[in-house]
């Protein structure tokens, strides 16, 4: 089979070509770091990494979720940690008030200190998370859920959860009735008691008080260490998720990602292919130049 002057040259040309092409393709995977950037480079490996890249989106949004959770109740412990300190202070008034040595006046002294943790406690009740919303107002959260006056709760007995997979969800919120008679006894009314008691001295409630600080100071231990439990569960559910991460980024890079020695090398191997062509197609044409 006779082979034209014009088919060597387009041989010739045709190699050059597809050696120029894999050297572009290469250079580019060199700089960029990626051998599959469309689905004709590799179809398997391109939807394999879509599809990670779906899980490593819904595995982001949950990680988003669970912090969140994590974050509110860990403001939640803050203030019913603050909370316990102010009981404690209550109660030593009440300890220190019920002694008989003391008179009308300096009760009424006392009362005015215990007036002022009372405000506090309703305010710390009261905190507002990083969200926007009450933290111990049950599903109310956007009503302040204890009354400023009498510190009664007008939320509800409703907590959130997070969802940390697809079948299971964890408690993220912490419900003020947890502070109230339903948990125990209503805190922050028997914190107004007594101030009123200490203001008008009135020795028996004063001393009839004590029993439910005690009582109060049990309640919140036990709703702390509940929380508690719940941020450990949390904290946990982070880090398996941050885990879960990193080995999503490592699958899509394994299926994506250039191995930069090997394509290196073959970088190097086009590139001299690419030289041997070029010197071949420019020999053919001296060959068949009619003006030499």
């Amino acid at each position: 089979m006779r082979i034209t002057d014009h088919r060597i040259v387009d041989m010739a040309a045709a190699s050059a070509a597809r050696n120029e092409s894999a050297v572009g393709d290469l250079s580019n995977e060199m700089s960029s770091g990626l051998r599959v950037t469309k689905p004709s480079d590799d179809p398997s490996a391109w939807l394999s990494a879509q599809r990670e890249r779906v899980r490593a989106a819904l595995n982001d949004g949950t990680s988003e979720a669970i912090s969140t959770g994590h974050d509110q109740l860990v403001a939640s412990d803050g203030a019913l940690s603050t909370l316990s300190g102010l009981i404690s202070q209550a109660r030593e008034l009440a300890v220190e008030g019920s002694n008989d040595t003391q008179t009308a006046s300096s009760r009424a002294a006392m009362g005015t200190e215990m007036d002022s943790i009372f405000q506090t406690a309703v305010a710390t009740a009261n905190t507002v998370g990083a969200n926007g919303e009450y933290l111990l107002a049950g599903t109310n959260s956007l009503t302040q859920p204890f009354d400023p006056t009498t510190g009664a709760y007008t939320g509800d007995a409703v907590t959130r959860g997070v969802n940390m997979d697809p079948v299971s969800t964890q408690v993220a919120t912490v419900a003020g009735s947890s502070l109230t008679a339903s948990s125990g006894v209503d805190i922050l009314p028997v914190l107004k008691t007594l101030a009123t008691a200490l203001n008008t001295n009135d020795v028996a409630t004063i001393r009839s008080s004590l029993g439910d600080l005690s009582a109060a100071v049990t309640q919140l231990a036990q709703l702390r260490a509940q929380n508690g439990g719940h941020m450990a569960v949390l904290e946990a559910a982070k880090t398996a998720h941050a885990d879960l991460a990193t080995r999503i980024q490592t699958s899509i890079s394994n299926s994506v990602e250039a191995d930069s020695v090997a394509t290196a090398t073959e970088l190097a191997k086009a590139s001299t292919a690419l030289s041997v062509s070029q010197a071949v197609t420019t020999h053919v044409l001296q060959l068949l130049d009619p003006n030499k």
